[in-house]
């Protein structure tokens, strides 16, 4: 997936994350809060905040113990709520971390990992509802 961008949501408090699948071009859009879209659009805008943020301190963290993000997919959408896991190498081998999507995005933008969705993911963007 590709994240095209971060933008202001009608009527509230909540931004809009646009993701498009590089090949058959399908979207997802995820409404974050506010400082959810800043950790995503910091990445995005290439900005170096003069301290680190909580996701460069969490991969400072993966990296002083030699365990690298290798990809995060939006993996389920439940009850108007998606879901994501990581995907950690630790010791040789690979675990998985729940995590938000809003917080997968913007530690997969620092750390220059896939972002992907999976099929149940991607059907649920296609309902009428607005999941977060």
């Amino acid at each position: 997936m590709e994240v095209l961008g971060v933008s202001a949501a009608q009527g509230g408090d909540q931004a809009a994350v646009l993701l498009r699948s590089k090949e058959a071009k399908r979207e997802i859009t995820l409404f974050v809060g506010p400082f959810e879209a800043q950790n995503i659009a910091v990445p995005l805008q290439r900005l170096s905040p003069p301290r680190p943020l909580t996701h460069d301190l969490i991969l400072s963290l993966m990296a002083a113990f030699h365990s690298p993000l290798r990809r995060v997919i939006i993996s389920d959408v439940k009850e108007d709520t998606y879901y994501a896991t990581l995907y950690i190498e630790a010791d040789g081998k690979e675990i998985t971390v729940d995590s938000r999507p809003s917080d997968a995005i913007a530690l997969a933008l620092r750390a220059g990992v896939p972002i992907y969705a999976n099929d149940k993911a991607l059907s649920g963007a296609n309902s009428n509802q607005l999941p977060r």
